[in-house]
């Protein structure tokens, strides 16, 4: 959900910045980001569900407002060494119409990404952003690509499976640096192979996820993605192979008023009965940081086959806490998620503290480890208005 956020925030940074990429641009307030004005309704609105269709859909949505396309994942050496990684790309339109001229530089669309390693052993986050206009081939996006600069999510569907190579690095005097014990700031990279070996997931009401009142995108996920490939850290580069989580999701209204922040969860399970069952679920907090109604999730079993869930069908309740000594922000930092079906009372806690973007606007993006009777999982937390 700080897909949101990230991609509402772009406008606010070209008013007060400009349109080269800010060293330190200062943080952003999310409800006075996010706040929809009568400029918006010359863009299309997600509204009908069950319209999705591939390989269309897979690529932009230039008649939309706000679009990201959101890869997160856990993965490991041969050893059993753990990485977490986050690669995202948003688009944002700043005009329904596309300027008049001939210059390549002309564009109505903007693009962001933000790529994070976390190094488990270490205890290191390490981050990155970028962001660039949509035009010139700087960045862009079509059905089968997405890229800023020399950051890229590539696929093809040869072997009949969705298959998609992320590659991006970072060199160490342009990575942001996490201080005191929390990140170096040193060289990060990834290439990496992912194979969709189960259906993807429409989420919400067939691929119409509604956010509150007035509020909705079209939403699709490819849960479990099997990964392999290579991450470099420092001056170290590792072969590694886990899984990961895509979700793609494009619309134009923005949250409500009364939205504080939400909490967001993907987690694939690995050992137990319940061995290869991907799970999402996602809070949004009201005024009073109560969940507001418009919660969502899905759980996708072994086969593939995915059932949808109402927030009436889980909770998500913080148990520890843990406070940032870069921003004062206080985060959940562990908590107990149930699900009626599968019937499961999980105990999730960060791989380590700290995983937390401090650029621009704060928020917590960091991987998880799972357990419950007989099983186990890693997973990705997703934390914002704390």
């Amino acid at each position: 959900m700080i897909r949101y956020l990230m991609a509402a925030v772009l406008v606010c940074i070209l008013v007060t910045a400009g349109c080269s990429s800010p060293q330190d641009p200062g943080t952003v307030d999310i409800v006075r980001a996010l706040s929809s004005d009568g400029e918006d309704a010359c863009f299309d609105r997600a509204k009908v569900p069950g319209i999705i269709k591939f390989p269309e859909d897979h690529g932009p949505h230039d008649t939309f407002k706000t679009e990201w396309w959101y890869y997160t994942g856990n993965l490991k050496t041969a050893e059993g060494r753990h990485f977490g990684y986050q690669l995202t790309f948003f688009r944002q339109a700043l005009a329904c119409e596309t300027p008049s001229g001939t210059s390549a530089w002309r564009t109505s669309q903007l693009y962001f990404a933000h790529f994070a390693i976390t190094d488990t052993r270490n205890r290191r986050f390490h981050s990155a952003q970028r962001m660039n206009r949509g035009s010139a081939g700087l960045a862009g996006a079509t059905a089968f690509h997405v890229w800023i600069d020399d950051w890229n999510a590539s696929a093809s569907s040869e072997t009949g499976k969705r298959t998609v190579r992320l590659t991006a690095r970072e060199r160490g005097g342009q990575a942001e640096k996490e201080k005191g014990s929390h990140g170096t700031g040193s060289n990060i990279a990834v290439d990496l192979s992912l194979i969709a070996e189960k259906t993807p997931i429409f989420q919400g009401d067939r691929g119409l996820s509604r956010k509150g009142p007035g509020n909705a995108s079209y939403y699709y996920s490819f849960p479990g993605m099997v990964t392999k490939g290579f991450i470099t850290v420092g001056t170290e580069t590792y072969a590694v192979s886990g899984r990961s989580w895509f979700d793609h999701e494009w619309s134009t209204s923005a949250l409500g008023a009364d939205v504080t922040g939400w909490d967001w969860f993907a987690i694939h399970i690995h050992e137990g009965p319940l061995s290869g069952t991907d799970i999402m679920v996602c809070q949004v907090r009201n005024s009073e940081g109560l969940p507001n109604g418009y919660g969502f999730g899905s759980v996708s079993f072994a086969g593939g086959r995915f059932a949808i869930l109402r927030e009436s069908q889980f909770s998500i309740r913080p148990e520890q806490y843990w406070k940032s000594p870069e921003t004062g922000r206080t985060y959940p930092a562990g908590w107990t998620i149930r699900l009626n079906e599968p019937r499961l009372s999980l105990d999730v806690t960060p791989v380590t503290d700290g995983q937390e973007h401090t650029r621009m606007f704060p928020y917590y993006e960091g991987a998880i480890r799972v357990a419950f009777p007989g099983g186990s999982g890693l997973g990705y937390v997703e934390m914002t208005g704390y």
